[in-house]
């Protein structure tokens, strides 16, 4: 799955075999991919050489032998960081769409709003993923928060988030049972939780003005899924 979401981000099937493998460990030879994958030595450096060119990989001699380390994915970012915004802007559209069409949108604000999805989200009893978190739903709605973590807790829900750098971890190190990373991306204009077959863009305005727009769709959510996936693997994990 993973190979084919990089496909989808502009990389040769090749390269993406060749990144995945990569992601296992910190540095690697062209011998122990080879082994390791089975691909053709050819078909290896042709991956490895591609992925140099993108400034994905580094090559690094050691003992007359060449190395190679993932050292960034700036191009896979903003290829990725594409695919979000166009979805986000499906969802705008689809909002605007005319209210008797059936739907598998809903559309929730304010306080009141905020409840009820959490809630709805405890209900699917599947794992949570929240691209670009910025802890507001902590700030904004402390009273919702805590009690809807402890359910999600009990429930044995999983959760990862993904942080901006641009967001102190300090706001959402202590919160229990959270798994996060700190991604190097450009804040994103709303954050997107993700969980089974739907996809829902939140925007964090002020308590009584957060708008979410929920979307029933499983091939957009595995579109997403994947792409938090590839962030997930690419971020580091210091806190």
């Amino acid at each position: 799955m993973l190979v084919t979401h990089l496909q989808d981000l502009g990389l040769p099937k090749n390269s993406a075999v060749v990144f995945e493998i990569m992601l296992k460990k910190e540095e690697w030879t062209a011998r122990e991919i080879i082994d390791k994958i089975g691909l053709h030595r050819h078909l290896v450096y042709e991956g490895l050489n591609d992925l140099e060119r993108r400034g994905i990989v580094k090559r690094i001699v050691r003992n007359d032998v060449f190395h190679f380390r993932l050292v960034g994915a700036e191009s896979l970012l903003s290829k990725a960081e594409e695919q979000y915004a166009a979805a986000l802007e499906v969802s705008r559209m689809v909002r605007d769409r005319k209210p008797s069409e059936e739907s598998l949108v809903t559309f929730f604000e304010g306080v009141e709003g905020v409840h009820a999805f959490t809630e709805f989200v405890l209900k699917q009893k599947k794992p949570l993923d929240v691209l670009g978190a910025n802890a507001r739903f902590r700030q904004f709605y402390p009273e919702i928060f805590d009690l809807w973590n402890e359910k999600r807790i009990h429930s044995g829900i999983p959760f990862r988030a993904l942080i901006p750098v641009d967001v102190p971890a300090s706001l959402l190190r202590d919160v229990p049972g959270l798994h996060f990373r700190r991604y190097d991306g450009r804040l994103f204009p709303s954050v997107a939780w993700i969980f089974g077959g739907h996809v829902a863009f939140i925007f964090w305005n002020t308590r009584q003005q957060t708008e979410i727009i929920l979307i029933r769709h499983p091939m957009l959510a595995e579109q997403q899924r994947d792409f938090f996936n590839v962030l997930w693997k690419l971020a580091g994990t210091k806190k």
